[in-house]
Parts: structure tokens; sequence; C-alpha cells
């Protein structure tokens, strides 16, 4: 299975349980925060690729790159700006 692969489907998942309590939350500060933790994964992710302290298998890659990061590794981004919030939301229902 390829990282592309492994990605949408944990994101399609993701999307599916998330999205609904999502709709309900204020768009503008999710977006500004998938901004900022794009623009982070970007600086970092090609720092510790280019610097060589993590690596990928390049016949498990779409071969996509941001800099010297895989285009895949943003997934864990996306992932996040849409599992967070959703958990703060659900557990804040006490």
């Amino acid at each position: 299975m390829t990282y592309a692969l492994l990605s949408v489907a944990v994101l399609a998942l993701i999307a599916a349980v998330t999205v609904p309590t999502l709709r309900r939350l204020p768009h503008r500060p999710l977006l500004l925060t998938g901004l900022v933790l794009i623009a982070l994964t970007t600086i970092f992710d090609n720092v510790i690729v280019g610097l060589g302290i993590v690596a990928y298998d390049e016949s498990l890659i779409s071969g996509v790159r941001v800099g010297s990061a895989p285009l895949e590794d943003f997934s864990y981004t996306l992932g996040a700006v849409m599992l967070v919030p959703a958990l703060w939301t659900w557990l804040a229902r006490e």
C-alpha cells in the first residue's frame, strides 16, 4: 500500500466522522489554523527530510514533493486540523 492511498483512506475516514461537527464550528479559525500548520509542516518537514533525519521509500510515495517533503506528509496536518477541533468539541459536551 502506498502512502498516498493510506493517506486518502485515513483522511476520508476522519472527514466522514468529523465534518458534521466541523460544519457547526466557526470556519475562519479552522482555516487560519490549517494555513499556519501547513506552513509549519512545509518548513519543518523540509528540514527533517533534507537533513536525512526522515527518509521515505521512493516506491511508496507519489513522487510529488513540496521542496524535499513528499506531498503525503501533509495528510497528517489535514487530519489534525479536522480531528483535534472535533475531539475538543465532543469532549467538552460533558
